[in-house]
């Protein structure tokens, strides 16, 4: 019994030194990514004394025995090192090694060493008490029967912990949750409140980056949320995308407050290898026991508040009100309209002409997506588009658009003009699912839609896998010809190197700088940044929302290629578009006369 239970006890400590040597060099590797990002500017200015002021700072601050920064040709910019006690020499160094980046390129490298002493007092803690209890065991079988019992009660401890937590996050899982709403609510004069919180689009995250990725992006969330929760409050994961955090402690007045700051706490930068992640997320509160007196209603209400901040858009809060049950029946009545609009083919196209800034010819049009439902009447594209993508419709309606441009480019054809190309809009929630991007393809394929025929826009959300994929659908379309346009270029997250790996044709410049330039120099030094930034690019450039003649002047003395706006032609049905393109047709025939 005695060597089994030392097998055991020594098995014991190797999986807990193991345990902590892992914690260590995560926490290590934390800091060295952490001090990689202030390290650039030495780096690129080859400044020793700001990286050693750095370097000089973290070690007396932390217990880390040797930090040393090395530029990318393995010169040593700056070192320091911190004499280990005599009891600590000898034993296994941990150390890492992490890339600093600027402008998204290596420029070095850093260096982080701790002495693995600590690990090893504790591991040594573990087995002299280990010992005691072998020795104890050895001495007497009740001692021992003491022991086995007292490890059954810890396995069953850590069963129950298990059996109420989430393994990804170590947050609480839904039925601690309901358990700790549930004696919130049994407290008296209690004031709880329930924020859920979901995660807008992560299953994006999941196609682009792969579900690991996706994990680690969970933890990193869950990680944030939990500095909001106090001793006394419980966050939990109750579903793949979903967090809720119960406040023992609410306040009517400071439920937005505390929203806002969950939502700037998920909105921060994650890294994740090389890329940079930025979510929203969209926030139910409920305030107990007003909004609700049981787990179910506080739940319902609070489940309630967040489908209704999901109706708004991206990065919404929403606290349950009862006129928000009437808006969210009538959402899921316009959700099965739209569903039925699919079927019937109730949708249709208008068509924004886009003109040539310098000779003022018309070149292509812009595709917009319209809806004349039966029963509700015309519904605002703002409102049916984000419907689409958040009930799964995404997919049919990109596959129902190719279908009705080729329709209207036929009739048109028969009519005697030949139309110019028109471009599309791309969603980035139609290639979610597996195998999406080879029907989109094989659909343009089967009606004919050729790259002289249609091309391709996306906004800077459409960012949604890697654009250097070898199955990307961007790249697809761009080795088959399609013409690619980046749209809303300047109100997102664009970069040189974004705009570099995506290889497209045309940047829209965004409506909202082109209405400021007559009155905000700023923008009008912005357009004419962005005009020679996408030239030098060898990119044209499209102004949207053009609408009166002072703006066009300005864009054409800023050398902007195209246009669009009221100014050049409003939105047009299939038909009232084909007198447009016979006028113009004629009218650059009788200009090619002359």
């Amino acid at each position: 019994m005695v060597i089994a239970l030392s097998s055991l006890l020594i098995l014991l400590a190797s999986v807990q030194f193991q345990a902590l040597r892992s914690s260590a060099i995560d926490d290590l590797g934390a800091t060295a990514e952490l001090l990689a990002r202030n390290l650039s500017a030495a780096l690129i200015f080859d400044s020793l004394d700001d990286a050693q002021a750095v370097l000089d700072a973290l070690m007396q601050s932390s217990t880390i025995s040797t930090a040393e920064l090395y530029a990318l040709d393995g010169r040593l910019i700056a070192s320091r090192t911190v004499q280990s006690p005599e009891w600590g020499h000898g034993l296994v160094l941990l150390q890492v090694s992490r890339d600093v980046y600027a402008s998204g390129a290596v420029v070095g490298y850093l260096t982080l060493q701790a002495s693995s002493s600590r690990i090893a007092i504790w591991t040594g803690v573990f087995l002299a008490v280990g010992a005691v209890a072998v020795a104890a065991a050895w001495l007497a079988s009740c001692v021992s029967a003491r022991r086995a019992s007292m490890a059954a009660l810890m396995a069953q401890q850590s069963l129950s912990w298990m059996s109420r937590h989430d393994p990804l996050t170590g947050c609480a899982n839904r039925e601690e949750l309901r358990a700790q709403l549930q004696a919130c609510l049994q407290r008296p004069q209690a004031s709880p409140a329930l924020f859920l919180i979901d995660i807008d689009d992560f299953g994006l995250i999941n196609a682009a980056y792969g579900t690991q990725q996706g994990d680690a992006v969970l933890r990193v969330i869950a990680q944030r949320l939990q500095v909001l929760a106090g001793s006394s409050d419980c966050l939990a994961r109750i579903s793949a995308d979903e967090f809720a955090l119960l406040m023992n402690e609410g306040q009517e007045e400071r439920l937005h407050g505390i929203a806002m700051r969950i939502q700037a706490l998920a909105s921060e930068p994650i890294l994740i290898g090389n890329a940079i992640v930025r979510v929203s997320a969209c926030i139910g509160m409920a305030l107990l026991p007003g909004d609700g007196t049981t787990v179910a209603s506080a739940l319902g209400a609070a489940s309630a508040g967040l489908a209704a901040a999901r109706v708004t858009g991206h990065g919404r809060i929403a606290r349950y009100k009862q006129a928000q049950e009437r808006l969210l029946r009538e959402r899921a009545r316009l959700t099965d309209a739209l569903r039925q609009a699919l079927k019937r083919s109730e949708l249709s196209l208008y068509y924004q002409p886009i003109h040539d800034i310098r000779t003022g010819h018309l070149r292509y049009a812009e595709a917009l997506v319209r809806w004349n439902s039966p029963e509700h009447g015309p519904i605002p594209p703002d409102t049916f588009v984000p419907l689409a993508e958040t009930a799964g419709f995404a997919e049919d309606m990109g596959l129902h658009i190719l279908g009705r441009l080729h329709r209207d480019r036929s009739d048109w054809l028969e009519a005697g003009v030949v139309p110019p190309p028109v471009a599309v809009n791309l969603s980035a929630m139609q290639f979610v699912r597996e195998g999406a991007k080879a029907a989109f393809l094989d659909r343009l394929e089967t009606l004919g839609l050729t790259p002289d025929a249609m091309q391709v826009e996306l906004t800077e959300r459409a960012a949604f896998e890697e654009v250097d994929a070898a199955d990307s659908i961007l790249n697809s379309l761009r080795e088959q010809g399609y013409e690619l346009a980046l749209d809303d270029f300047g109100t997102g997250y664009s970069s040189l190197s974004y705009l570099h790996r995506i290889r497209c044709s045309k940047i829209k410049i965004d409506r909202s700088f082109v209405r400021d330039m007559d009155r905000n120099e700023g923008a009008r030094k912005l357009v004419k940044a962005i005009v020679d930034v996408a030239h030098a690019f060898g990119i044209r450039t499209v102004a949207e929302g053009v609408e009166t003649e002072r703006e066009l002047d300005v864009l054409r003395s800023l050398g902007c290629d195209f246009a669009q706006g009221y100014l050049l032609g409003r939105p047009m049905a299939a038909a009232a578009f084909l007198q447009l393109i016979s006028a113009e047709q004629a009218r650059q025939s009788a200009d090619s006369q002359t």
